[in-house]
C-alpha cells in the first residue's frame, strides 16, 4: 500500500480530495495533509510518501518548486499529481 500526501493552501481542498477517494481501493492510504510547500517538504523529508497530491499556485514554496526540492530524494521515484481549473 502506498502512503499518499495531499497538499493544498486552502483547507477545504485539502478535506475534500482525502473525503472523496476511495483510498483503500487504490492501494493507497492518505497519510498526510500539508497546507503549504514548506509544511509539505519537512513531511516528504521525514515520512517519505509515495505520492504527493500538490497545488502548484500555493504563497511561500509553491508546488513546482516542491516537486524541484524533493525530486531527488527518491531512488524508487514517486508520483506527483497536480490540477488546475480550465
Amino acid at each position: 500500500m502506498y502512503d499518499v500526501l495531499v497538499v493544498d493552501d486552502e483547507v477545504h481542498i485539502v478535506e475534500g480530495i482525502t473525503k472523496m477517494v476511495d483510498w483503500e481501493r487504490c492501494g493507497t492510504k492518505c497519510k498526510d495533509q500539508a497546507y503549504h510547500g514548506q509544511m509539505a517538504l519537512e513531511m516528504i523529508e521525514s515520512e517519505r510518501p509515495r505520492i504527493v497530491i500538490t497545488d502548484i499556485k500555493m504563497p511561500g514554496l509553491n508546488g513546482l518548486e516542491l516537486i524541484e526540492k524533493t525530486y531527488y530524494f527518491f531512488s524508487r521515484g514517486s508520483i506527483y499529481c497536480s490540477f488546475r481549473p480550465r
